[in-house]
């Protein structure tokens, strides 16, 4: 019998070890904490750059200190153990991620989707590349053709359909807030004559 291999989907990121018992410092991609409870195995993959395979890990103990997940594995018992998993990602099987709503849509699908504005003087604001967590709201950070990131603001009035299968996000961002990003010089680039912060012209006198 023939089965497909799992498709894993990234939930989170070890940052650094924290404390002298193992416990692990990670960033959470997953919307609910419960991804990482207790008898959970995670699959480890090392950061690019760094040789190694994935392992599976099983979850001991998860806490919340000062906003941040502390996250301690059956096998890691000190913080020599906990340092060698530093910039591993944490990975679950596609199959294990609760079934959501119609209209719902998991952090990690959004990523590499291109964001549309149209009607807009940037009708193309490029490609999903970070959602970020803020105090107060969820940040989606969109990486333009030009190299530089815009900061959209992920809410019911910024976001008008989402079509997960083109890889598509129609968005309606605030008048004027991709230009702060695209049309503001770039830090160390020279100024048109005459603009604002511009040097002002050479006096060379009479010839």
């Amino acid at each position: 019998m023939n089965t497909k291999p799992d498709t894993y989907v990234v939930v989170g990121e070890i940052l650094r070890p924290h404390g002298i018992r193992g416990e692990l410092v990670v960033r959470s991609f997953a919307d609910s904490p419960s991804v990482f409870r207790k008898g959970r195995s995670l699959r480890l993959s090392p950061p690019e750059g760094r040789p190694g395979k994935p392992t599976r890990r099983t979850v001991a103990a998860l806490r919340v200190h000062a906003d941040r997940l502390l996250v301690a594995f059956t096998d890691v018992p000190d913080r020599d153990a906990a340092e060698a998993l530093r910039g591993c990602l944490l990975s679950v099987p596609a199959r294990e991620l609760p079934a959501l709503a119609e209209d719902e849509v998991y952090r990690h699908q959004l990523i590499g989707c291109r964001v549309l504005a149209p009607d807009t003087p940037h009708p193309d604001l490029g490609v999903i590349s970070d959602i970020l967590d803020l105090p107060g709201q969820e940040m989606w950070a969109i990486r333009h053709a030009s190299g530089r990131e815009i900061l959209l603001p992920a809410n019911p009035h910024t976001i008008a359909d989402i079509d997960l299968t083109a890889g598509v996000v129609i968005a309606t961002p605030p008048p004027g807030l991709a230009d702060i990003y695209l049309e503001t010089p770039a830090p160390g680039a020279p100024r048109a004559p005459g603009a604002p912060g511009a040097p002002e012209p050479e006096d060379k006198g009479d010839l």
